[in-house]
């Protein structure tokens, strides 16, 4: 063997067995991109749907946390409703009650105001009654005065009649004794 074939012999051995290589690495190389891209694109799919399945997840959710946050302002509204409906009422009742205690002051001053008219009709009458009684006892005393004035009148004048005829019997006796003397 001469080196000149050994130059041309070792080249086409080595190609002989790269194309075998070769052609056992462009068949399977194919395939195994194939299966890496199938792998990838199975992968994105697997991502893709999980991302779907969170998604919808994520909605579900989220409606379902809408649905509470709704029914909670419902709720907080329906107890601010029912406290300003309270607040209300207890407004009315205690303007209702502070008319009321108004009414009542004024029936209450007016009610003093009677009983301090009715004092004053009472020491009135106790005035007039007191004025009455008064009248009545200077009355019977005065009748009483009268009645011994004009016991003492009908005496002098008893007394008078008595003089006036024991002075017409002196002066009738004077004249009889002027007769006869």
């Amino acid at each position: 063997m001469k080196k000149t074939k050994f130059y041309f012999l070792v080249p086409i051995i080595l190609v002989i067995v790269f194309s075998f290589y070769y052609w056992s690495f462009a068949s399977q190389y194919d395939a195994k991109q194939a299966q890496i891209v199938a792998a990838q694109k199975q992968a994105r799919l697997d991502k893709l749907n999980e991302e779907a399945r969170q998604r919808e997840a994520a909605i579900h959710d989220a409606v379902e946390a809408q649905k509470v946050r709704k029914a909670d302002r419902l709720a907080r509204e329906a107890k601010e409703r029912q406290q300003k409906d309270d607040r209300e009422n207890a407004r009315l009742e205690e303007e209702k009650a502070d008319q009321e205690a108004q009414k009542l002051e004024r029936q209450t001053e007016k009610l003093e105001k009677d009983v301090a008219a009715a004092k004053e009709d009472i020491e009135k009458i106790k005035v007039d009654a007191k004025r009455d009684t008064d009248e009545v006892t200077f009355l019977k005393q005065y009748t009483d005065a009268a009645k011994a004035n004009q016991a003492k009148l009908a005496e002098v004048v008893a007394k008078i009649m008595a003089a006036d005829a024991a002075m017409a019997r002196a002066a009738a006796l004077a004249a009889a004794q002027a007769k006869k003397s």
